[in-house]
C-alpha cells in the first residue's frame, strides 16, 4: 500500500465506503440470523479498531486492482470473519471460565 496522504475528498468517499460496508454487512447478518441487534452490529461495526481494518482491506484491495464493488464486497467479508471470530473467541473464554 503507499503511503501518500489522501486528499480530503479522498477521505471523505473513504469514510462513505466504510460507513455502507459496515451498514451492508450489519444488514447481511442481521437478515441471516435476526436474533442479532441491528444496531449493535452497526455498533460494533463501526468502533476505531474495525473502521481501520476495514478502510486498510478496502484500500488494499483498490491498490490491488479490484474495482470499487469487489473491494467493498473483500472488506465486508474480512469485517465479518474477524466479528465471528472474535465472538467464537469470546464464547471459548466465557466457557473456559465457567468449568475452571
Amino acid at each position: 500500500m503507499t503511503s501518500a496522504p489522501l486528499t480530503p475528498a479522498q477521505v471523505e468517499q473513504l469514510g462513505d465506503a466504510v460507513g455502507r460496508i459496515a451498514a451492508y454487512a450489519a444488514r447481511a447478518l442481521h437478515d441471516e440470523f435476526p436474533h442479532l441487534d441491528l444496531e449493535r452490529l452497526v455498533e460494533t461495526f463501526m468502533r476505531p479498531a474495525a473502521v481501520e481494518g476495514t478502510a486498510r482491506r478496502y484500500l488494499a484491495a483498490l491498490e490491488g486492482g479490484a474495482t470499487p464493488a469487489d473491494a467493498a464486497g473483500k472488506a465486508g467479508v474480512a469485517l465479518i470473519n474477524a466479528w465471528a471470530e472474535a465472538r467464537l473467541a469470546a464464547k471459548a473464554a466465557a466457557e473456559a471460565a465457567r468449568t475452571a
